[in-house]
Order: C-alpha cells, then sequence, then structure tokens
C-alpha cells in the first residue's frame, strides 16, 4: 500500500546516566528531525496507518492530499468532498483529518468550504465529541475501512451544522452601521495587534478610523477588510441576499483566506487556514444571535 507521506517515524530510546534504559525515547521525523521525546506508555500514529486511511478514502474514489507541519509534529489528511447547493452560495467542500501526533492518538475533523461566487472560505469545525476521532497506532487498511465510513457520517453532520448556522446567520437581517459595528467589533478583539491597542478602546478606535485612520498602525489591515467587505456586496446582489449577519461572517471569512494566501508561513495551507479560523469561530456565537 502507497505511503502518502514521504517519511516514516523513527525512534530512539534514551537511557539513564546510568547506562540504563529511560522510559523515554526521541523521536525523528521528516529529513531526521527530532519533533518530540514521548514515554513508553503512548504511541505515536505512524505515517502509515494515516496512509492506511487515506488510501481506503481514495479507494472509494475520492481525492486525497496529505500534509504534514514541523517535520512531522502534526500529520494529516485533505479529502475532497465535492459540492453542495447552498442559499448563501453554493459551496465546495474539503475534509481535514488532523493528528497532532504527541502520542496521544487522538485526531480531530473539519472542514473548508469555499463558496463557488467568491471562491473562498474557512474551515469550520464541531464543539463537541464529533469532531473528534480516535485513530489507532497501527491502523491496518480492513479497520482503515471502517474508520473512514465512521468519519464520512461525522463529516456530514459538520456540513449540516454548517448550513444550519449559515441560515440562522443569514436570518438576522441588519443595516450597513450595524455590519460596520460588529466588524470594526471583530477586528478589535482578534485581528488588531495588541501592541497597536495600546491606550485604545473600543470607542477611541471607531473614533480614530474617522478622525485620524492613518495614525492606526494597522490600517492596511483595516482596509483589507473594508474591501472585503464591498466585496461582499456584489456577492450578495448576484446571489439576492440582504444585508445580515452571515454578510459579516462571509466578509470576515473573505479577509481571512486572503490574508492566508498573502501568507510568507512556511506552514501546509491546511494549517494556515486551521489558524486562521480560530479567529473567526469564536466570534461565531455573536453573529449567531
Amino acid at each position: 500500500m502507497n505511503n502518502l507521506f514521504n517519511f516514516n517515524y523513527e525512534t530512539v530510546q534514551i537511557n539513564n546516566l546510568d547506562g540504563t534504559p529511560s522510559r523515554f525515547s526521541v523521536v525523528y521525523g521528516d529529513a531526521g528531525n527530532v519533533i518530540h521525546t514521548k514515554k513508553d506508555a503512548y504511541h505515536l500514529i505512524s505515517t502509515g496507518s494515516v496512509s492506511n486511511l487515506g488510501n481506503a478514502f481514495i479507494d472509494k474514489g475520492y481525492d486525497v492530499k496529505s500534509f504534514f507541519h514541523r517535520s512531522g509534529e502534526v500529520i494529516g489528511l485533505n479529502i475532497n468532498l465535492g459540492k453542495q447547493m447552498s442559499k448563501v452560495g453554493d459551496k465546495t467542500f474539503r475534509a481535514y483529518i488532523t493528528i497532532p501526533n504527541n502520542g496521544g492518538g487522538s485526531g480531530y475533523l473539519s472542514i473548508k468550504e469555499v463558496r463557488l461566487v467568491c471562491l473562498n472560505g474557512a474551515v469550520r469545525t464541531l464543539s463537541n465529541g464529533n469532531s473528534s476521532i480516535k485513530i489507532p497506532h497501527n491502523l491496518t487498511y480492513n479497520s482503515a475501512l471502517n474508520l473512514m465510513q465512521e468519519s464520512l457520517e461525522k463529516f456530514a453532520d459538520i456540513q449540516e451544522l454548517i448550513m444550519q448556522k449559515d441560515l440562522q446567520m443569514d436570518s438576522i437581517h441588519v443595516d450597513q452601521y450595524e455590519v460596520m459595528r460588529l466588524l470594526n467589533e471583530w477586528f478589535f478583539d482578534y485581528e488588531m495587534p495588541d501592541s497597536h491597542k495600546e491606550g485604545l478602546t473600543k470607542t477611541s478606535f471607531r473614533q480614530m478610523l474617522v478622525e485620524d485612520p492613518i495614525s492606526i498602525k494597522c490600517i492596511d489591515r483595516y482596509e483589507q477588510l473594508k474591501d472585503a467587505f464591498n466585496k461582499e456586496l456584489t456577492y450578495n446582489s448576484q446571489l439576492g441576499l440582504q444585508l445580515s449577519n452571515y454578510t459579516v461572517y462571509a466578509t470576515i471569512a473573505n479577509y481571512l483566506t486572503r490574508r492566508t494566501e498573502k501568507s510568507k508561513s512556511s506552514a501546509p495551507i491546511e494549517i494556515m487556514e486551521q489558524r486562521s479560523s480560530e479567529k473567526l469561530e469564536k466570534f461565531e456565537k455573536v453573529l449567531l444571535g
């Protein structure tokens, strides 16, 4: 069976000072780089086991790509789930199975949704047990088939939740003033660097936007957010949508997607997308009303 990754983990036991074996081993990942040490009480999820899971998806007709970060501290699968129609814009969905390989054996599921009208989107997860997945460290192909089916069922739950949340936000109609208030609140809380907030409150920040925007250190980011909002106004017109809390959500997703695309980080795109999604996920409760 083809290994979807270009490396395997290796472990070397660490000896005590007296030369006797300890309970710890050094773990080497991609290119022989040390990624951490582990106790003998837990196991790594091997790249071969994750490949078994990926190949089970491939054999069922799915397009699958592997990814890893920091020489293998995180490994995962990126699976194309196809297209789905939606009132707020038809979407494509990609499923992520991400495994922080610290020996615990737990992975988690998330979905990257891309709105076809604007070709950007966000990574979204469930906040309960349906987003977690237990992956044995010795996953065989036959057992991978069962885990694949379980994963697909959980992905379907995440997709359904996404659609429900989108419709709920779309049902909360607002005017342009309220949209900008929410965008300003999100920007100040989650996007503006703490070092740029010294002496500022949300009220004084809004005042600066009117009276002296050029003095805001990250005004270029804010202008990008405004540009994303103007794009969403165009998409609303094309789709026949009113201004709503979903407009705010889509604007932030649009902005974060473009920031990720321009990022010079060496991390895989899946990791960068999940990082940026945290800035939006925390604000979802506000937008759901």
